[in-house]
């Protein structure tokens, strides 16, 4: 038997029929640090880039909030009320900077407000005063894609009626930024936006 047959014998044969370690043995921590990063993006992708909304239907007001992309947010809502979705158009100016003019919108009535305070919040508890005030029994919401699941969740705790949230279209290259916020407006939502 030569050397080399040796070194070919059944030991190294079991030698290289045995499995290395993968890589969770190896490394716990960046298997854990890739779970993270892959729930977050599958989450980032149910809340922000595709929430749940819904089909334009025949309500008793629109509500237009204001926010990035307002431009966006402000046709969508107006080509909406112009299409008889409804007679009323509840519109955001934004907050104490009022930042955003009134439309106009013939045949509709469009009431504009700031909000106070200046946030989501604010808008929501404006609008679900005048709806209590005002026999609004409907809601169709107009927002930014990434803000649907905020404002779904502070509208339900401000409004009993019917909620439709109908998302403006948005600007993709803002839109990495439009989930990061996302994120921390629905933290501020669910931690420390107090309920209407």
């Amino acid at each position: 038997m030569s050397e080399s047959d040796d070194l070919q014998g059944p030991g190294v044969i079991a030698e290289q029929g045995r499995r290395r370690p993968g890589l969770v043995r190896q490394h716990p921590v960046i298997a854990v640090a890739g779970l993270i990063v892959v729930i977050f993006l599958i989450a980032s992708a149910v809340l922000f880039v595709w929430p749940a909304t819904d089909q334009p239907r025949r309500v008793d007001a629109i509500l237009s909030l204001n926010g990035s992309n307002e431009v966006a947010r402000e046709s969508k809502a107006i080509a909406l009320a112009k299409q008889g979705y409804a007679p009323l158009l509840l519109f955001s100016r934004g907050g104490n900077k009022a930042d955003t003019g009134c439309p106009r919108v013939s045949g509709v009535t469009v009431v504009c407000f700031v909000a106070r305070p200046d946030a989501t919040i604010g808008e929501m508890k404006w609008a679900a005063n005048y709806a209590r005030n005002h026999g609004v029994h409907s809601l169709m919401i107009v927002s930014g894609r990434a803000q649907v699941t905020e404002v779904r969740l502070l509208i339900g705790r401000c409004f009993s009626g019917q909620i439709l949230m109908i998302p403006a279209p948005f600007q993709l290259l803002h839109f990495p930024y439009d989930v990061l916020y996302g994120w921390g407006g629905l933290a501020k939502a669910v931690i420390t936006d107090e309920h209407c």
